[in-house]
Protein backbone atom coordinates (compact mmCIF):
# COMPACT_ATOMS: atom_id res chain seq x y z
CA UNK A 1 0.00 0.00 0.00
CA UNK A 2 1.29 3.49 -0.87
CA UNK A 3 2.16 5.60 2.12
CA UNK A 4 2.72 9.26 2.86
CA UNK A 5 5.23 10.44 5.44
CA UNK A 6 7.95 13.02 5.99
CA UNK A 7 11.67 12.48 6.27
CA UNK A 8 14.79 14.59 5.86
CA UNK A 9 14.66 14.35 2.09
CA UNK A 10 11.06 15.31 1.58
CA UNK A 11 7.55 13.93 1.66
CA UNK A 12 6.57 10.65 0.04
CA UNK A 13 3.61 11.23 -2.28
CA UNK A 14 2.47 7.92 -3.71
CA UNK A 15 5.54 6.18 -5.06
CA UNK A 16 7.55 9.38 -5.59
CA UNK A 17 9.37 11.72 -3.24
CA UNK A 18 8.60 15.43 -3.11
CA UNK A 19 11.84 17.04 -2.06
CA UNK A 20 14.19 19.83 -3.04
CA UNK A 21 13.55 19.87 -6.77
CA UNK A 22 9.78 19.84 -6.45
CA UNK A 23 9.95 22.61 -3.83
CA UNK A 24 12.35 24.61 -6.01
CA UNK A 25 10.09 24.37 -9.07
CA UNK A 26 7.02 25.32 -7.01
CA UNK A 27 8.96 28.33 -5.73
CA UNK A 28 9.85 29.28 -9.31
CA UNK A 29 6.22 28.85 -10.36
CA UNK A 30 5.09 31.11 -7.54
CA UNK A 31 7.50 33.83 -8.70
CA UNK A 32 5.65 34.24 -12.00
CA UNK A 33 2.85 36.42 -10.56
CA UNK A 34 5.46 38.61 -8.84
CA UNK A 35 7.38 38.82 -12.12
CA UNK A 36 4.19 39.85 -13.93
CA UNK A 37 4.09 43.17 -12.09
CA UNK A 38 7.60 43.78 -10.68
CA UNK A 39 9.19 43.52 -14.13
CA UNK A 40 7.27 46.58 -15.26
CA UNK A 41 7.50 48.72 -12.11
CA UNK A 42 10.57 50.77 -13.17
CA UNK A 43 9.07 51.07 -16.66
CA UNK A 44 5.83 52.71 -15.49
CA UNK A 45 7.02 56.31 -16.07
CA UNK A 46 8.23 55.24 -19.56
CA UNK A 47 4.88 53.60 -20.27
CA UNK A 48 3.09 56.74 -19.03
CA UNK A 49 5.13 58.82 -21.49
CA UNK A 50 4.68 56.40 -24.40
CA UNK A 51 0.91 56.25 -23.95
CA UNK A 52 0.54 59.94 -23.11
CA UNK A 53 -2.29 60.29 -25.63
CA UNK A 54 -4.47 57.73 -23.82
CA UNK A 55 -7.44 59.44 -22.19
CA UNK A 56 -7.35 59.27 -18.38
CA UNK A 57 -3.84 57.81 -18.58
CA UNK A 58 -3.26 58.23 -14.84
CA UNK A 59 -5.80 55.48 -14.22
CA UNK A 60 -5.55 53.36 -17.38
CA UNK A 61 -1.78 53.10 -18.04
CA UNK A 62 -1.00 51.57 -14.59
CA UNK A 63 -3.52 48.89 -15.57
CA UNK A 64 -0.86 47.56 -17.96
CA UNK A 65 0.72 46.35 -14.72
CA UNK A 66 -2.51 45.27 -13.07
CA UNK A 67 -4.73 44.01 -15.92
CA UNK A 68 -3.63 40.39 -15.36
CA UNK A 69 -5.07 40.73 -11.87
CA UNK A 70 -8.58 41.07 -13.32
CA UNK A 71 -8.18 37.83 -15.30
CA UNK A 72 -6.90 36.02 -12.24
CA UNK A 73 -9.70 37.38 -10.06
CA UNK A 74 -12.32 36.06 -12.49
CA UNK A 75 -10.68 32.80 -13.56
CA UNK A 76 -8.88 31.52 -10.43
CA UNK A 77 -11.94 29.89 -8.77
CA UNK A 78 -12.66 28.02 -12.02
CA UNK A 79 -8.98 27.09 -12.29
CA UNK A 80 -9.21 25.61 -8.79
CA UNK A 81 -12.22 23.53 -9.84
CA UNK A 82 -10.44 22.18 -12.92
CA UNK A 83 -7.21 21.27 -11.13
CA UNK A 84 -9.16 19.44 -8.42
CA UNK A 85 -11.03 17.52 -11.12
CA UNK A 86 -8.36 16.94 -13.79
CA UNK A 87 -5.07 17.16 -11.90
CA UNK A 88 -2.15 19.57 -11.63
CA UNK A 89 0.72 18.66 -13.97
CA UNK A 90 -0.76 18.82 -17.48
CA UNK A 91 -2.64 22.04 -16.80
CA UNK A 92 0.51 23.54 -15.29
CA UNK A 93 2.56 22.91 -18.43
CA UNK A 94 -0.12 24.35 -20.71
CA UNK A 95 -0.69 27.53 -18.73
CA UNK A 96 2.95 28.38 -17.97
CA UNK A 97 3.44 28.35 -21.74
CA UNK A 98 0.43 30.64 -22.21
CA UNK A 99 1.84 32.96 -19.54
CA UNK A 100 5.12 33.22 -21.46
CA UNK A 101 3.41 33.89 -24.79
CA UNK A 102 1.15 36.56 -23.37
CA UNK A 103 4.06 38.11 -21.50
CA UNK A 104 6.38 38.70 -24.46
CA UNK A 105 3.60 39.58 -26.95
CA UNK A 106 3.63 43.36 -26.22
CA UNK A 107 7.29 43.51 -27.27
CA UNK A 108 6.21 42.76 -30.83
CA UNK A 109 3.10 44.97 -30.81
CA UNK A 110 2.24 48.64 -30.35
CA UNK A 111 -0.93 50.36 -29.29
CA UNK A 112 -2.53 50.43 -25.87
CA UNK A 113 -5.30 47.94 -26.69
CA UNK A 114 -2.95 45.31 -28.11
CA UNK A 115 -0.64 45.61 -25.10
CA UNK A 116 -3.60 45.11 -22.78
CA UNK A 117 -4.61 42.04 -24.82
CA UNK A 118 -1.21 40.47 -24.24
CA UNK A 119 -1.46 41.25 -20.54
CA UNK A 120 -4.87 39.57 -20.36
CA UNK A 121 -3.48 36.40 -21.99
CA UNK A 122 -0.69 36.44 -19.42
CA UNK A 123 -3.36 36.81 -16.72
CA UNK A 124 -5.23 33.70 -17.88
CA UNK A 125 -2.03 31.68 -17.66
CA UNK A 126 -1.14 33.26 -14.34
CA UNK A 127 -4.51 32.30 -12.81
CA UNK A 128 -3.91 28.59 -13.35
CA UNK A 129 -0.19 28.74 -12.56
CA UNK A 130 -0.55 30.36 -9.14
CA UNK A 131 -3.47 28.17 -8.03
CA UNK A 132 -1.57 25.05 -9.09
CA UNK A 133 1.65 26.24 -7.43
CA UNK A 134 0.00 26.86 -4.07
CA UNK A 135 -2.03 23.64 -4.29
CA UNK A 136 1.13 21.63 -5.00
CA UNK A 137 2.78 23.21 -1.97
CA UNK A 138 -0.05 21.80 0.12
CA UNK A 139 -0.11 18.48 -1.77
CA UNK A 140 3.60 17.79 -1.49
CA UNK A 141 4.49 19.06 2.00
CA UNK A 142 3.19 18.90 5.57
CA UNK A 143 2.55 22.22 7.42
CA UNK A 144 6.01 22.48 9.04
CA UNK A 145 7.70 21.87 5.70
CA UNK A 146 5.36 24.35 4.03
CA UNK A 147 6.45 27.06 6.47
CA UNK A 148 10.10 26.29 5.69
CA UNK A 149 9.60 26.44 1.93
CA UNK A 150 7.45 29.57 2.18
CA UNK A 151 10.34 31.20 4.04
CA UNK A 152 12.76 30.05 1.33
CA UNK A 153 10.31 31.36 -1.27
CA UNK A 154 10.45 34.76 0.43
CA UNK A 155 14.26 34.77 0.33
CA UNK A 156 14.36 33.64 -3.28
CA UNK A 157 11.61 36.08 -4.25
CA UNK A 158 13.62 38.98 -2.85
CA UNK A 159 16.69 38.01 -4.86
CA UNK A 160 14.60 37.46 -7.98
CA UNK A 161 12.67 40.68 -7.41
CA UNK A 162 15.84 42.76 -6.99
CA UNK A 163 17.33 41.20 -10.12
CA UNK A 164 14.15 41.83 -12.12
CA UNK A 165 13.87 45.43 -10.91
CA UNK A 166 17.44 46.19 -11.95
CA UNK A 167 17.08 44.31 -15.26
CA UNK A 168 13.78 46.00 -16.07
CA UNK A 169 15.20 49.44 -15.32
CA UNK A 170 18.04 48.83 -17.79
CA UNK A 171 15.69 47.41 -20.42
CA UNK A 172 13.30 50.37 -20.01
CA UNK A 173 16.16 52.67 -21.00
CA UNK A 174 16.32 50.82 -24.34
CA UNK A 175 12.64 51.37 -25.04
CA UNK A 176 9.16 51.16 -23.54
CA UNK A 177 8.59 47.59 -24.83
CA UNK A 178 11.91 45.94 -23.92
CA UNK A 179 10.99 44.98 -20.34
CA UNK A 180 8.36 42.59 -21.77
CA UNK A 181 11.19 40.32 -22.96
CA UNK A 182 11.72 39.29 -19.32
CA UNK A 183 8.66 37.04 -19.53
CA UNK A 184 10.57 34.62 -21.75
CA UNK A 185 11.88 33.17 -18.47
CA UNK A 186 8.54 31.36 -18.26
CA UNK A 187 9.60 29.00 -21.05
CA UNK A 188 12.60 27.86 -18.99
CA UNK A 189 10.31 27.17 -16.03
CA UNK A 190 8.02 25.16 -18.34
CA UNK A 191 10.93 22.90 -19.28
CA UNK A 192 11.95 22.43 -15.63
CA UNK A 193 8.35 21.63 -14.67
CA UNK A 194 8.15 19.01 -17.39
CA UNK A 195 11.18 17.26 -15.88
CA UNK A 196 10.56 17.58 -12.14
CA UNK A 197 6.85 18.09 -11.42
CA UNK A 198 4.75 14.94 -11.02
CA UNK A 199 1.07 14.45 -10.33
CA UNK A 200 0.56 13.82 -6.59
CA UNK A 201 -1.39 10.56 -6.26
CA UNK A 202 -1.69 10.95 -2.47
CA UNK A 203 -2.01 14.46 -1.11
CA UNK A 204 -0.89 15.64 2.32
CA UNK A 205 -3.84 16.13 4.66
CA UNK A 206 -4.14 18.75 7.39
CA UNK A 207 -5.97 19.24 10.67
CA UNK A 208 -9.05 20.52 8.87
CA UNK A 209 -9.45 17.11 7.17
CA UNK A 210 -9.59 15.42 10.58
CA UNK A 211 -11.99 18.01 12.02
CA UNK A 212 -14.35 18.23 9.04
CA UNK A 213 -17.48 16.07 9.12
CA UNK A 214 -18.94 17.46 5.90
CA UNK A 215 -18.33 16.46 2.31
CA UNK A 216 -19.58 19.85 1.05
CA UNK A 217 -17.37 22.72 -0.06
CA UNK A 218 -16.56 24.95 2.96
CA UNK A 219 -18.28 28.11 1.72
CA UNK A 220 -17.78 30.02 4.97
CA UNK A 221 -14.03 29.35 4.94
CA UNK A 222 -13.83 30.41 1.29
CA UNK A 223 -15.66 33.69 2.02
CA UNK A 224 -13.40 34.35 5.00
CA UNK A 225 -10.26 33.69 2.95
CA UNK A 226 -11.57 35.85 0.09
CA UNK A 227 -12.49 38.94 2.14
CA UNK A 228 -9.42 39.02 4.39
CA UNK A 229 -7.05 38.39 1.48
CA UNK A 230 -8.76 41.07 -0.65
CA UNK A 231 -8.31 43.64 2.11
CA UNK A 232 -4.63 42.76 2.56
CA UNK A 233 -4.02 42.77 -1.17
CA UNK A 234 -5.39 46.25 -1.89
CA UNK A 235 -3.04 47.67 0.74
CA UNK A 236 -0.11 45.43 -0.26
CA UNK A 237 -0.03 46.78 -3.82
CA UNK A 238 -0.02 50.46 -2.86
CA UNK A 239 3.75 50.30 -2.51
CA UNK A 240 4.37 47.73 -5.23
CA UNK A 241 2.61 49.67 -7.98
CA UNK A 242 3.15 53.28 -6.96
CA UNK A 243 6.53 53.56 -5.22
CA UNK A 244 8.35 54.37 -8.47
CA UNK A 245 5.90 57.27 -8.98
CA UNK A 246 6.69 58.52 -5.47
CA UNK A 247 10.41 58.48 -6.27
CA UNK A 248 9.69 60.16 -9.61
CA UNK A 249 7.84 62.92 -7.71
CA UNK A 250 10.95 63.36 -5.52
CA UNK A 251 13.04 64.01 -8.62
CA UNK A 252 14.41 60.55 -9.50
CA UNK A 253 13.87 60.42 -13.26
CA UNK A 254 16.48 57.91 -14.41
CA UNK A 255 14.90 54.47 -14.90
CA UNK A 256 18.01 52.57 -13.81
CA UNK A 257 18.16 54.60 -10.60
CA UNK A 258 14.45 53.98 -10.01
CA UNK A 259 15.00 50.24 -10.37
CA UNK A 260 18.09 50.23 -8.18
CA UNK A 261 16.44 52.17 -5.35
CA UNK A 262 13.40 49.90 -5.40
CA UNK A 263 15.78 46.95 -5.31
CA UNK A 264 17.51 48.35 -2.19
CA UNK A 265 14.18 48.57 -0.36
CA UNK A 266 13.32 45.04 -1.50
CA UNK A 267 16.26 43.60 0.44
CA UNK A 268 13.93 43.65 3.46
CA UNK A 269 11.62 41.06 1.90
CA UNK A 270 13.70 37.98 2.88
CA UNK A 271 13.94 39.31 6.44
CA UNK A 272 10.15 39.59 6.41
CA UNK A 273 10.01 35.96 5.26
CA UNK A 274 12.32 34.98 8.12
CA UNK A 275 10.07 36.85 10.56
CA UNK A 276 7.14 34.83 9.18
CA UNK A 277 8.98 31.58 9.93
CA UNK A 278 9.70 32.78 13.47
CA UNK A 279 6.05 33.68 14.13
CA UNK A 280 4.44 30.96 11.97
CA UNK A 281 3.14 29.12 15.05
CA UNK A 282 1.66 32.26 16.58
CA UNK A 283 -2.07 33.08 16.17
CA UNK A 284 -3.06 34.53 12.81
CA UNK A 285 -4.23 37.82 14.38
CA UNK A 286 -0.77 38.44 15.83
CA UNK A 287 0.82 37.88 12.43
CA UNK A 288 -1.71 40.30 10.88
CA UNK A 289 -1.02 42.96 13.50
CA UNK A 290 2.73 42.80 12.88
CA UNK A 291 2.23 43.20 9.12
CA UNK A 292 0.03 46.26 9.63
CA UNK A 293 2.60 47.77 12.00
CA UNK A 294 5.29 47.52 9.32
CA UNK A 295 2.88 48.90 6.70
CA UNK A 296 2.03 51.86 8.94
CA UNK A 297 5.65 52.84 9.60
CA UNK A 298 6.66 52.41 5.96
CA UNK A 299 3.74 54.09 4.20
CA UNK A 300 3.48 57.05 6.60
CA UNK A 301 7.26 57.41 6.35
CA UNK A 302 7.21 57.50 2.54
CA UNK A 303 4.37 60.00 2.67
CA UNK A 304 6.27 62.38 4.95
CA UNK A 305 9.83 61.84 3.62
CA UNK A 306 11.61 65.02 2.58
CA UNK A 307 14.39 63.27 0.68
CA UNK A 308 14.97 60.07 -1.24
CA UNK A 309 17.32 58.56 1.36
CA UNK A 310 14.65 58.76 4.06
CA UNK A 311 12.06 57.32 1.67
CA UNK A 312 14.28 54.29 0.99
CA UNK A 313 14.82 53.65 4.72
CA UNK A 314 11.11 53.68 5.57
CA UNK A 315 10.28 51.75 2.38
CA UNK A 316 12.64 49.06 3.68
CA UNK A 317 10.50 48.79 6.84
CA UNK A 318 7.35 48.57 4.71
CA UNK A 319 8.93 45.75 2.73
CA UNK A 320 9.31 43.74 5.94
CA UNK A 321 5.52 43.62 5.95
CA UNK A 322 5.41 42.70 2.26
CA UNK A 323 7.87 39.88 2.94
CA UNK A 324 5.50 38.50 5.57
CA UNK A 325 2.19 39.05 3.75
CA UNK A 326 2.11 36.32 1.10
CA UNK A 327 3.54 33.45 3.23
CA UNK A 328 1.26 34.38 6.14
CA UNK A 329 -1.82 34.43 3.92
CA UNK A 330 -0.91 31.27 1.96
CA UNK A 331 -0.11 29.23 5.08
CA UNK A 332 -3.34 30.41 6.73
CA UNK A 333 -5.48 29.68 3.65
CA UNK A 334 -4.00 26.20 3.08
CA UNK A 335 -5.06 25.27 6.61
CA UNK A 336 -8.65 26.40 5.98
CA UNK A 337 -9.52 23.81 3.31
CA UNK A 338 -9.69 20.01 3.30
CA UNK A 339 -7.50 18.27 0.73
CA UNK A 340 -10.37 17.39 -1.65
CA UNK A 341 -11.14 21.11 -2.02
CA UNK A 342 -7.60 22.46 -1.83
CA UNK A 343 -7.52 23.59 -5.46
CA UNK A 344 -10.86 25.36 -5.25
CA UNK A 345 -9.99 26.91 -1.91
CA UNK A 346 -6.72 28.32 -3.19
CA UNK A 347 -8.60 29.44 -6.29
CA UNK A 348 -10.71 31.73 -4.12
CA UNK A 349 -7.59 32.92 -2.26
CA UNK A 350 -5.84 33.67 -5.56
CA UNK A 351 -8.92 35.42 -6.93
CA UNK A 352 -9.05 37.74 -3.92
CA UNK A 353 -5.34 38.54 -3.96
CA UNK A 354 -5.34 39.59 -7.59
CA UNK A 355 -8.71 41.31 -7.46
CA UNK A 356 -6.99 43.48 -4.88
CA UNK A 357 -4.16 44.11 -7.36
CA UNK A 358 -6.65 45.12 -10.04
CA UNK A 359 -8.68 47.35 -7.70
CA UNK A 360 -5.62 49.04 -6.24
CA UNK A 361 -5.33 51.79 -8.93
CA UNK A 362 -8.99 52.71 -8.34
CA UNK A 363 -8.34 52.80 -4.59
CA UNK A 364 -5.21 54.93 -4.94
CA UNK A 365 -6.73 57.18 -7.62
CA UNK A 366 -9.74 57.88 -5.40
CA UNK A 367 -7.55 58.82 -2.43
CA UNK A 368 -5.27 60.96 -4.64
CA UNK A 369 -8.24 63.07 -5.77
CA UNK A 370 -8.62 64.21 -2.17
CA UNK A 371 -5.00 64.08 -1.00
CA UNK A 372 -3.65 65.86 -4.11
CA UNK A 373 -0.31 64.09 -4.46
CA UNK A 374 1.27 60.65 -4.48
CA UNK A 375 3.16 61.19 -1.21
CA UNK A 376 0.02 62.42 0.52
CA UNK A 377 -1.71 59.28 -0.71
CA UNK A 378 1.00 57.08 0.86
CA UNK A 379 0.57 58.92 4.16
CA UNK A 380 -3.23 58.52 4.06
CA UNK A 381 -3.02 54.79 3.42
CA UNK A 382 -0.39 54.47 6.15
CA UNK A 383 -2.74 56.10 8.65
CA UNK A 384 -5.46 53.63 7.57
CA UNK A 385 -3.07 50.76 8.28
CA UNK A 386 -2.31 52.24 11.68
CA UNK A 387 -6.01 52.33 12.52
CA UNK A 388 -6.36 48.67 11.50
CA UNK A 389 -3.33 47.74 13.63
CA UNK A 390 -4.83 49.42 16.68
CA UNK A 391 -8.22 47.83 15.99
CA UNK A 392 -6.75 44.30 15.80
CA UNK A 393 -4.70 44.73 18.97
CA UNK A 394 -7.52 46.42 20.88
CA UNK A 395 -10.10 43.82 19.84
CA UNK A 396 -7.92 40.93 20.93
CA UNK A 397 -7.02 42.61 24.24
CA UNK A 398 -10.75 42.97 24.84
CA UNK A 399 -11.34 39.29 24.12
CA UNK A 400 -8.47 38.29 26.39
CA UNK A 401 -9.89 40.43 29.19
CA UNK A 402 -13.31 38.78 28.82
CA UNK A 403 -11.67 35.32 28.89
CA UNK A 404 -9.86 36.20 32.12
CA UNK A 405 -13.07 37.51 33.70
CA UNK A 406 -14.92 34.36 32.68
Amino acid sequence: MENTHSNQLGTFVGSKVAGFWQAFIVILINQLPMMAIVSLMPALPTLMAHFSDVENKGLLVPMILTAPGLCIAIIAPFAGYFIDKYGRRKLLLVFITLYGLGGILPFFLDGFNTVITGRLLLGVGEAFVLVIGNALLGDYFAPNDRAKWLMVQGFFGSIAGSFLLALSGNLANLGWNYPFLVYGIAFIITALSFVFIFEPTIKITSAIDEESNSDGFPTRAALQAFLITLFFSILYFVYTIHFSLALDAMGIKDKVELGNMSAIASTAVPIGALIFKLVSKRPFWQQMALIFLFFTIGLVGIGTAKDVQTAIVVAWVQQLGCGMTVPVLVAWALNLFPVKYRGRGMGFWTSAFFLGQFLNPFFVSTITKFSRGVQATFMTVGVMCGVVFLFIVGLNLLFQKKDLEA
